[in-house]
């Protein structure tokens, strides 16, 4: 089979023989780092696109894709909900009254994000209702002050169904006695899982009960929307705001997701980023390795350079040699990693609880974390980019130790052969 000059000769460079076992040796290492830092990054990265995909489905399937709200708040909130439900892009709507509260039962308080809801439009927005453990969202009915707590926010104030909490919000009642918190007394009437944050924190009331409690009369704080795409919602809230505002005679003002969760998902982000910036430095390390092993190579092989350009190889030519071989440690590395680490980061999750089943212990234990299983999504876009940085880095290293091949000069070579 015909194969070019430069191929054949850099082919040939890479083969081991007696007098050149150590350069072997270390292309040898050069490659397994190479494969190393490809499969690390495959692995971390896969892992870090589990964890936001865990984040995404269990905080938004429960947190309202959007907010409506007004300054002073706002009335007539069922004509603003058609209203808004009309609009493109936008799949429910339901009002709210809440903020930061306080809860206490037997001597333990804990702080809470308390919402007061109208269960018959909830559901719609949240979906709250398969996360039931105990109760149902229509237990919530107006004048008898129930209340539905997350699973843990439950356990730690220690109540079940039928107990009464103390809700204290921030606000003060003047009295001849003198001034006191905001108080009121409620029963539980249900518990909710989602298997995030809120679990631990969240707290829902009935609106009627939430206007009292709050002093808001007939007004609502503001409108929970959900709507088509949940990646579209920067977009699609603004847009409903706009189209509010044209005919309002007091601004409304909108927000999405991304405003009231979105620093937690930037941090993820922003670790994915740190984390395989730093297994990077794996791969520049094997690049390094490269940059040795071809520097040594000319230096050994300046006889036989000096030969090829007596016989008339052009110095781009004697480049090319050696960046086939540099090239083969590069791309084979780059392979190789891609083809072990991608199916250990499909599988890192089944590999991680046979070694726990094996060992006896737990990486995430389920009684303190969310998650039991440690979760894995293949993004074929950083798979090209983890191959494009490793093929990068390669062709980089190659560039200088092929260039000084090329810039040998026949008569100098040879001067004391």
């Amino acid at each position: 089979m015909y194969r070019p000059l430069e191929v054949f000769i850099g082919l040939r460079y890479t083969r081991s023989k007696a007098r050149s076992q150590f350069l072997s040796l270390v292309s040898l290492f050069a490659l397994l780092g190479m494969v190393l830092g490809i499969a690390a990054l495959v692995v971390v990265s896969s892992v870090m696109n589990g964890f936001e995909r865990e984040l995404q489905g269990r905080i938004l399937r429960f947190v309202p894709h959007g907010y409506v709200d007004q300054t002073g708040g706002l009335r007539n909130w069922p004509e603003l909900v058609k209203k808004v439900e009309a609009e493109p892009g936008v799949l429910a709507a339901s009002p709210y009254i809440g903020g930061g509260s306080m809860l206490s039962h037997a001597g333990v308080v804990k702080g809470a994000e308390v919402r007061a809801i109208a269960p018959d439009y909830e559901d719609a927005v949240s979906g709250l209702a398969p996360f039931m453990l105990r109760g149902q969202m229509s237990d919530l009915r107006p004048g008898e002050y129930g209340i539905i707590l997350g699973n843990i926010l439950a356990r730690q104030l220690r109540v079940g169904l039928g107990d009464k909490v103390s809700l204290v919000i921030p606000k003060v009642s003047v009295t001849p006695a003198g001034v006191f918190p905001r108080m009121k007394r409620f029963t539980v009437v249900g518990m909710y899982q989602v298997g995030a944050q809120q679990d631990a924190t969240g707290a829902l009331i009935n609106l009627k009960d939430g206007a009292v409690l709050y002093q808001r009369g007939d007004r609502v704080d503001g409108l929970q929307l959900k709507v088509t795409d949940l990646f579209a919602a920067g977009s699609i809230v603004p847009e409903v705001v706009a189209k509010l505002n044209a005919t309002a005679a007091h601004p409304y003002s909108g927000r999405d997701w991304t405003v009231t969760q979105g620093s937690l998902f930037k941090s993820v982000k922003m670790e994915k980023t740190m984390v395989s910036l730093l297994l990077l430095s794996i791969v520049a390390v094997a690049a390094f390795n490269i940059i040795s092993i071809l520097t040594m190579m000319v230096a050994e092989k300046r006889k036989d350079i000096a030969v090829l350009r007596t016989l008339g190889v052009t110095p781009l030519a004697v480049m090319r040699i050696f960046f086939v071989q540099g090239l083969i440690v590069g791309l084979g590395g780059t392979l190789v990693g891609l083809l072990i680490g991608v199916p250990i980061a499909a599988n890192v999750g089944s590999i991680v609880a046979f070694f726990e089943g094996l060992f006896g212990f737990h990486i995430f234990d389920p009684k303190v974390y969310y998650i039991s299983r440690l979760p894995s999504v293949v993004q074929f876009n950083d798979l090209i980019f983890i191959g494009s940085c490793g093929l990068l880095l390669s062709i980089l290293a190659i560039l200088y130790p092929a260039w000084r091949a090329g810039q040998i000069q026949p008569a100098e070579a040879l001067r004391y052969e």
